[in-house]
């Protein structure tokens, strides 16, 4: 009995990951073919490069990776500054209600981003920050995370 629970679990186990790898391969085979070719699943199609062109053109991939690119950098400098400091702060620095204002930091994490999304806008509008690297960045800058992370490495030394 117990070599028929292995060989049924090994069976699940493969038809799960077909199951899993399946998508991934008409993705691939879709990406090489022309459509009808892809759909139909033609085996002796010719493969082409065109997709690949065609998406190249459609948009200007180049400039969305400089603006990710900038975007991500500004964030990660801006976090690295803010979380280093607070996290030496609530480490090293007494202060009536540090342990409170941490507490508060730390509530940071159970907010979900998407609650925040009108208020951002709101608060990046104000600024004048709109349409700008800072305006979309700024409100990922202060990493309750990060400023715990930090304050953890901080009491450790």
């Amino acid at each position: 009995m117990n070599r028929l629970y292995q060989t049924l679990d090994s069976f699940g186990a493969i038809l799960l990951a077909i199951i899993w790898v399946a998508p991934l391969l008409f993705a691939f085979w879709a990406a090489f073919h022309t459509t009808s070719d892809a759909v139909n699943f033609n085996l002796t199609s010719s493969w082409t490069l065109d997709n690949f062109r065609i998406a190249w053109e459609g948009a200007p991939w180049l400039k969305y990776f400089r603006n990710t690119f900038v975007l991500v950098t500004v964030v990660l400098i801006g976090q690295f500054i803010i979380t280093t400091l607070a996290g030496f702060a609530f480490a090293q620095v007494k202060f009536p209600g540090k342990d409170l204002v941490f507490i508060l930091v730390l509530l940071q994490l159970f907010i979900l981003p998407e609650v925040l999304i009108v208020e951002n806008y709101a608060m990046v509008s104000r600024l004048g920050l709109f349409d700008s690297v800072l305006g979309v960045g700024m409100p990922y800058m202060a990493s309750a995370f990060g400023i715990f992370l930090m304050r953890q490495a901080f009491k450790s030394v």
